[in-house]
Order: structure tokens, then sequence, then C-alpha cells
């Protein structure tokens, strides 16, 4: 099973995020993610850079780990066109090195940019319409494409990789789980293991049968949430800054920052516990990675709010990786 590190443009500034690659290559990491929004979960002390420049950055100062985005919505600020040639010319450049995931996303990532917040089922379609432009452009098509929100005349990538980047879709619940089993070639999720296995592997099955696909052949990637510190009280002290997420959800329109965090303060930290882990001991990390080991997961990408980045990554490389 691989183990990626998530790389948080909320929480840290792009030249520290550059370090954390850094560190995460030489511990042992096999992959890196990272956000792509133009607005983040919390307004103190946040920070929120551009991923598509950060990426090359990232990949020019590293020698091996993958990294890509967890994730980038193609709802209204990116045209699929513009996504496919954009990982297609990292992937050139990088080869091997680069994947793409693609979700429903948040209006954080819209709305301040003047684009209108749908309803969930209309960013599935345009989900749909950007797992189709992408893929046939990067098979080499030339592509005239009217979709259900979406559309290309005549549009041609001159840089495709010679190794096709991954495109991997992100979901939590069985209907964009549906949409990664006929289109991606892995499936990124948050949700605990039971539910994973009740609920989004059937999902996950039926789209993949309904393309002609094996599902077998679907790369399965669990995000685990993690902080951990020697002491635990610092360690849930330092979840605070992620409430925003819990507080307000995929869904709603919600945008501004400020009003993000106005609702995460009224959660409590312990409330945070009910999707971070939360150690002062190793061993939960170890049963915790095990644990989506069993439930059939390929990878699981760590994004961790630890006090000490360090001291975490550190930690990982010298009791943890190496079982993996």
């Amino acid at each position: 099973m691989d183990i990626g590190l998530f790389t948080a443009h909320e929480e840290y500034d792009p030249s520290t995020l550059l370090e954390h690659v850094s560190l995460a290559e030489g511990a042992g990491f096999d992959t890196v993610w990272t956000s792509d929004h133009i607005h983040p979960w919390w307004h103190t002390d946040a920070h929120c850079g551009a991923a598509w420049p950060w990426l090359g950055a990232a990949l020019e100062r590293s020698d091996s780990v993958r990294i890509g985005t967890g994730v980038t919505p193609p709802i209204g600020r990116y045209h699929p066109g513009m996504i496919a040639q954009a990982f297609a010319t990292l992937g050139a450049m990088y080869p091997g090195r680069v994947h793409l995931a693609l979700s429903t996303g948040e209006a954080m990532n819209e709305v301040p940019l003047g684009y209108e917040w749908p309803a969930y089922p209309e960013r599935r379609r345009r989900l749909v319409d950007a797992c189709e432009i992408i893929t046939r452009l990067w098979d080499g098509e030339v592509v005239d494409y009217e979709g259900h929100y979406w559309e290309t005349n005549s549009l041609n990538l001159y840089t495709r990789p010679d190794e096709r980047v991954p495109l991997y879709v992100a979901g939590n619940g069985p209907k964009t789980t549906r949409v990664a089993g006929e289109y991606a070639d892995g499936f990124l999720t948050l949700v605990d293991n039971a539910r994973y296995r009740e609920s989004l592997v059937p999902a996950l099955e039926a789209g993949a049968e309904a393309a002609g696909r094996d599902p077998d052949d679907i790369r399965r990637i669990k995000q685990l949430l993690v902080s951990y510190d020697e002491d635990y009280e610092n360690a849930l002290e330092s979840v605070g800054f992620w409430r925003g997420p819990q507080a307000v959800g995929f869904d709603q329109s919600i945008a501004d920052p400020r009003e993000i965090e106005e609702a995460g303060r009224k959660l409590s930290l312990e409330e945070m516990t009910d999707s971070w882990i939360i150690a002062d001991d190793p061993d939960d990390l170890r049963t915790a990675l095990d644990d989506a080991r069993n439930a059939g997961f390929d990878e699981v990408e760590i994004h961790s709010a630890s006090p000490d980045q360090h001291a975490f990554v550190e930690l990982m490389a010298d009791e943890i990786l190496p079982r993996y």
C-alpha cells in the first residue's frame, strides 16, 4: 500500500509547502497531494496559494515522488480543456510523476469569482462532461463536444505526455462514486471504511461495469485526517483550524472564509474527533493504516494537521512508513 502526504495550501504558505514536499520525499512517502482552492476553509492566519504554478515548482524541487491535486473541481472557474492542457503539460515535463483528481467542488472556489453555485445534479453533470473532455483530449482526439454544460470546438492538445496522466475522481456518495467507476483510473474518498464497503464499493463497481471496465483496475485511495503530537491536547487543539469543512459541509453555498470560520468556531474541538484521528501514540496511526489496507485501499493520503509537521514526518519515516 502506498502512502501519500497532503500539502494544504489553506494552512501553509507555498514556500513552506515546498519544504514539506522535500521532507515527504526524503521520508519515503510515495505521493504528495495538494489542495486546489481560491478561498480557504478558514480566515484567521490562513493561506491559499494557487495550486497549478506550485505543482510545477514542487515537481522540479523533487525527484521521484508523484504529485497531484486532491482535488480540482471542473465547475466554473476551470474549463475542462484548460485542466487537460495544464496537466498534460506537467505530465510531459515530469513523466509518470503527475496525477489529477476531479470532484464536484465547493462554493468557495466558484462564488468569489462571480460564478453561481449550482445544485449537486448540475455539478455532477459538469464532472461527467469534464471526464469525457479530458479523457478524449488525452487520448489524442480533436474534440468537438456539446455536453450538459461544457463545450469544445475542434479542441486539440498539441503537447501530451507519452505516459498518460492518471485521472482520479473523488467522492463521498454513491452518485459521484459511480462517475469514478465509469471514467476514472482511481477513486479517492474520506468516508469511514464501513460506509466505503457498504455503499461506495457497489457504486464504483456498478459504474465500471456499465462502462465495460474492470473495477479491479480502479485504484482505491483513502484520505486519512490525522493530528499527531506526543501531547494529546496539543494534537487536539491543532485541528481547530479545520473545523470549517465539518461545520458547513461541501454542498452549502457559503463561500466567505469569515462566515465559514464563524460557523466552525461553534464546534467544540471534541466534536472533531468524529472525523479526525487525534493521536499521541504511533500505534493509533498504524492501526488506522492497517484498517485502510484491510478495507481494500491501495493508497492512503494522510492530511496531517499536526502542530509540528517536521516531527510528524520524522515519526512516519522512522516508525511507520518502513512497515508499508
